[in-house]
């Protein structure tokens, strides 16, 4: 029979898409090696974005809805005991920033009870305790030495779960840079990429002069959770410059990405795919937990932190001053897309998948 693999994920406008987008990365690397996946959703929410992304990929998942709240993760397990009494997962993978010591404990206590043989796993990237499971996924460039207990560990960029097309990295670094890709994952709270397009293309800043004298073009990418009056804007904006064309519903991203001689990005899973292709990336946080890790990119010379847009009120202008500086230095762009490239590979997916099927 086929192994059982459940992931627990979800998403929305408030935890976004990066969760689900990679538990999905994952899942589809599973199924293609013979496994039996379902989603264990918490609401018609995260049902929705995962079709959505889904449409997006040309890919289907299973899943079940558990019609609770996402934030309060212990409502899962009275029915989850229930399904896993009948359906018996040989796997359950979680990922989600809302669990907490109790809800672990009430996995691993229910099926001590119902006699099963379910391992689990955990994607972190928080470090709020040693969490108590099978399997540890944690693919930051710098982890703490020893935290985990877990008896299989996955630990490194190597394991960054990223879609099968990152993977062919071939990139050319041109002389002058006249393509720029943005992105913010599946939300721009702070209409991060609007401000940036009106400081190029609508403002008076000394960059304007320079990028709109070189002719740079942006693509712009539209995530699935914008505001309908944010993507409205968006779009008048590129109905009045030409320079500007928007991306929905994206399904080759990596193809996209090898068009730009730059990119600017949040911290999140998209920064991991410009890594693989090997984009010279700035890069933004907007959230607690995107700070040190999109810190320790820098750090390690694959890509630049800009800031925070939560706080810094000089960001789009530190943007468009970087990307400025970078159109006509095709040495310090390659420089970044050789270290990027050096340690992402775009295989981590298929990794965790044969991992996680050895391990059960």
């Amino acid at each position: 029979m086929n192994k059982k693999v459940w992931i627990k994920a979800n998403g929305n406008g408030i935890i976004a898409t990066g969760h689900i987008r990679r538990c999905m990365t994952i899942a589809k690397e599973l199924m293609d090696n013979g496994a039996e996946v379902v989603f264990v959703l918490s609401d018609i929410d995260s049902a929705d974005l995962l079709r959505t992304l889904s449409d997006e990929d040309g890919t289907t998942f299973d899943s079940v809805i558990l019609h609770n709240n996402f934030s309060e993760p212990m409502e899962d397990l009275p029915l989850l005991k229930e399904l896993f009494a009948s359906e018996k997962p040989d796997f359950y993978l979680m990922d989600s920033y809302f669990l907490k010591e109790d809800y672990f404990q009430g996995i691993n206590d229910l099926i001590k009870e119902l006699a099963l043989q379910t391992k689990t796993g955990f994607i972190d990237d928080l470090y709020k305790f040693d969490y108590p499971v099978d399997l540890i996924i944690n693919y930051d460039i710098i982890i703490p030495k020893d935290f985990y207990s877990a008896p299989k560990q996955l630990l490194g960029p190597e394991f960054s779960p990223l879609r099968p097309q990152f993977a062919d990295n071939r990139y050319e670094v041109r002389d002058i840079a006249r393509t720029a890709l943005l992105s913010s994952g599946g939300t721009d709270p702070y209409h991060v990429l609007g401000d940036i397009l009106k400081e190029i293309y609508v403002g008076d800043s000394p960059c304007r002069k320079v990028l709109d004298t070189t002719g740079l073009c942006c693509d712009v990418v539209v995530g699935a959770l914008f505001e309908e009056g944010y993507k409205e804007e968006l779009r008048e904006l590129a109905k009045a410059h030409k320079e500007i064309s928007l991306h929905e519903t994206v399904g080759d991203m990596a193809s996209l990405m090898k068009k730009a001689d730059f990119a600017v990005s949040a911290g999140g899973t998209t920064l991991y795919e410009l890594c693989a292709v090997g984009v010279p990336t700035v890069v933004f946080s907007m959230a607690d937990n995107q700070v040190e890790f999109v810190q320790s990119f820098d750090k390690a010379g694959a890509a630049k932190y800009a800031g925070d847009a939560r706080k810094d009120r000089r960001l789009v202008q530190k943007i468009v001053t970087w990307g400025t500086a970078a159109q006509d230095n095709a040495g310090f762009r390659k420089r970044m897309s050789d270290k990027a490239k050096s340690l992402i590979d775009g295989k981590g997916a298929e990794r965790i998948a044969k991992a996680i099927l050895e391990f059960i």
